[in-house]
């Protein structure tokens, strides 16, 4: 599924955090930004996602606006921040909290768990978890709905980069998955 960004500007007040931005992602391609920090890359994923809305331009995911795609959440599969969890919730319950709300059958838990190599702590709290245990989790979470896109704006650490064992298998099943008729598209930012 393609991506594409046309003219985006976002600014905020007197702040303009992306100017005039277009590219495509294609479908079955890894797209990465790079550039230091405030330069806007997690803006135009923002954008991408509906969480902020463009001052100028567009951005689309197979030609549609993010707000209007049927079932959002398993079209884009997206990891923003790997702290956005309950401290005391044990990773398998936070990700049946998503999964409900996403109308994700519950058994895809304890597969997207096994993805990313943390099924052995799925029992576990949050507050227990390495930053790098956290982002498999959020990398988990951005999985469940079976997405062709993937985002993430994740700095990989040693447990999450793709050399590692977890995170390559990880990438190597979703993108196996996905097929010939709905190649994945992945947008990663950092």
């Amino acid at each position: 599924m393609e991506i594409e960004v046309r003219g985006l500007t976002k600014t905020f007040g007197q702040v303009t955090a992306v100017r005039d931005v277009s590219f495509t992602a294609p479908a079955g391609m890894v797209t990465g930004f790079l550039g230091p920090n405030g330069s806007g890359k997690t803006t135009i994923l923002r954008a991408l996602l509906g969480l902020v809305r463009p001052t100028v331009g567009e951005a689309l995911i197979g030609g549609a606006a993010y707000r209007s795609l049927a079932r959002p959440r398993r079209t884009v599969g997206a990891l923003l921040e790997a702290t956005s969890f309950h401290p005391g919730r044990r990773a398998r319950d936070h990700l049946r909290v998503l999964a409900a709300a996403a109308d994700v059958p519950g058994d895809r838990v304890d597969q997207v768990l096994g993805q990313v190599g943390l099924a052995d702590a799925a029992h576990r709290r949050v507050r227990e978890f390495s930053l790098g245990m956290r982002q498999r989790l959020g990398l988990a979470a951005a999985l469940l709905g079976d997405p062709r896109v993937l985002c993430s704006t994740s700095r990989p650490t040693a447990s999450t980069r793709p050399a590692s064992p977890g995170s390559a298998r990880c990438c190597a099943t979703w993108r196996a998955g996905a097929g010939p008729s709905s190649s994945p598209a992945t947008c990663s930012a950092r």
